[in-house]
């Protein structure tokens, strides 16, 4: 079960609402006039409970443009009012007379609620929507066609209803068919669609059904308060309430008048189909009066139709004028991307060939260095060394001691430095790597690693195809530069290399369970001359592929690289 007390006001609001409702339908019907007291309480109590929400609701989330929801409190008090004098006549005078001077208020009520919804319109839509326009217009026209021949007609051309009824039945239906543009403006029109979007566009639907099966009810003698279709009408009308007041109190209502640039007017075939259908309203009219022997309204009819007919061309006229803005913008966006594409096409060339020499000269560069240490310090320290060994043999005595004990300390410093002059000959370019391919040469870094620092470390994933030396060389130095990062900054436990192999790509993740940072200040740390991690992305980009850093304080850190490749035999 959900907890009601944690639930937001507004569902509060319509659960509370719905249960009075059902309530009342459930409430056994009278006749007595004395027993319309709890009519007038709930329908008071309802319509006032509605005003407070609105009220509530402007200044609790203060929309910037307010003027519709105020527009909207002031119909509603003007319903209310309507309601308790509606209900104040049964109960007091014990009269159901209609009209009367309820429906004045009811009437007044209309054209401030449409005016309300229009200012809501006109809020949300960022400036002219001549195409919401046109598709509203053809949904009021042949629900006009409706009304006027359902309603109104009967209405005017009734026998033995009273003038005042006719009059108060018709501009009913007026009332109702001018909400009903205003509302079909408000659906067909631009704008964000929150839930209390939803709220009101179903609370203005409900009114006007409502009223609309009020208004026939009434021209045919039917409407009772007591009766099940007046308990109908009024928990229609209490829905319609309850909607509005909810609506008011959802917090998406201070975005409902809100403007939405980015929106464009809707073409889909959904809309297209619901006008399609509407359009056929009215001529369908004509063929139904056609075949029952009717034709008193058929002039009216058509010129509904023919409204209808230009709307249609008007709404067509735009469309053609906006499939002709899209193809020239595709051209043109064509056109544009056609260069885009040669001229990256023609940079990519040229950072190949960059790469490539880069590439090529850097490793030329680092395999002449390294021949030349070992081919001239380390052998020469080498003869050196075997030098003071010679020397130290030939130290014998008591008086020699002294000397062999300095010529011991020079040789341990001298090999100190062959070793690392060797450490650094194979870090400029490991023999490994040439002679049996990336898979070896990463095993011996990570075994070297693991010796010299304690960090267990391991390797998985596609190891024995062989890709071309550059693209390995490329992985080769990230591996090295992520284990430097890893032994001077993550405390870490574990490192895992990840490498796996297509004909297409080469996929690379180097991780380990560190202590992490905050991946977002990597420029502060470049800044402050940390240049490892941002030398390694470069490396990766200049040859192609893609570089992505995984990191979080506590969480350890993730390096993925990707990088194409051709395939080469193993």
């Amino acid at each position: 079960m959900p907890d009601v007390a944690a639930s937001p006001s507004w569902l509060r609001y319509l659960a509370g609402g719905t249960v009075v409702a059902l309530a009342y339908l459930l409430y056994p019907p009278v006749t007595v006039v004395a027993d319309q007291a709890p009519r007038l309480v709930l329908f008071g109590g309802v319509s006032a409970s509605v005003v407070v929400c609105l009220a509530v609701g402007v200044r609790r989330y203060r929309p910037e443009r307010p003027l519709a929801w105020y527009l909207l409190l002031a119909g509603q008090v003007l319903f209310l009012l309507a309601d308790l004098v509606f209900y104040s006549q049964h109960l007091v005078v014990g009269s159901e007379a209609y009209p009367s001077a309820a429906d004045a208020l009811y009437l007044a009520h209309y054209p401030v609620v449409a005016a309300g919804v229009l200012a809501l319109v006109h809020s949300r839509t960022p400036g002219s929507d001549r195409v919401s326009l046109i598709d509203a217009a053809v949904v009021a026209t042949s629900l006009g066609v409706l009304s006027w021949v359902l309603m109104v007609e009967p209405a005017v051309l009734a026998q033995g209803i009273p003038p005042g009824v006719r009059a108060v039945s018709v501009a009913y239906a007026a009332m109702d068919l001018l909400l009903l543009a205003a509302a079909a403006r408000l659906v067909a029109g631009v704008g964000f669609r929150p839930p209390a979007y939803y709220l009101l566009v179903l609370s203005l639907a409900l009114l006007l059904a409502t009223d609309t099966a009020y208004t026939s009810l009434q021209l045919n003698g039917l409407y009772r308060l007591d009766s099940l279709g007046g308990r109908l009408l009024d928990a229609g009308w209490l829905a319609s309430y309850l909607l509005l007041g909810a609506a008011a109190l959802h917090p998406s209502m201070r975005s409902l008048t809100e403007r939405d640039h980015r929106a464009t007017p809707r073409s889909g075939w959904g809309r297209l189909t619901f006008l399609a259908g509407a359009s056929l309203l009215p001529p369908a009219v004509i063929v139904v009066q056609e075949l029952s022997g009717r034709d008193r309204d058929t002039w009216i009819v058509g010129i509904a139709c023919m409204a209808l007919f230009l709307l249609v061309i008007l709404r067509m006229a735009g469309l053609v004028r906006m499939v002709e803005r899209n193809a020239a913008q595709l051209r043109r966006q064509g056109a544009e991307l056609q260069g885009a594409l040669d001229e990256l096409a023609a940079t990519e060339g040229k950072r190949k060939q960059l790469l490539d020499k880069t590439m090529r000269s850097a490793e030329e560069e680092r395999t002449r260095l390294a021949a030349e240490l070992h081919d001239g310090p380390i052998q020469r320290l080498t003869a050196v060394g075997y030098q003071l060994e010679e020397a130290q043999l030939a130290l014998k005595g008591e008086q020699a001691r002294h000397a062999t004990e300095l010529v011991a300390g020079v040789r341990r410093e001298l090999y100190g430095e062959i070793t690392g002059l060797r450490r650094l000959m194979a870090a400029l370019r490991p023999p490994v790597l040439d002679e049996r391919g990336l898979a070896l040469a990463l095993r011996d870094l990570l075994e070297a690693f693991e010796r010299r620092t304690g960090v267990e470390c391991a390797l998985q994933g596609e190891t024995r195809i062989r890709v071309e030396p550059e693209i390995e060389t490329v992985l080769y130095r990230v591996v090295q530069e992520a284990l430097n990062n890893v032994a001077k900054h993550a405390h870490a436990e574990h490192v895992w290399v990840y490498v796996r192999v297509d004909d297409e790509r080469v996929d690379m993740q180097v991780s380990d369970d560190g202590i992490g940072f905050d991946a977002g200040r990597l420029n502060g740390l470049v800044g402050s001359g940390h240049f490892g991690l941002a030398g390694m992305r470069e490396r990766v980009e200049i040859a192609g592929g893609s570089h992505r850093l995984v990191s979080a304080p506590g969480n350890g850190t993730a390096i993925r690289v990707r990088l194409p490749r051709r395939r080469v035999p193993a």
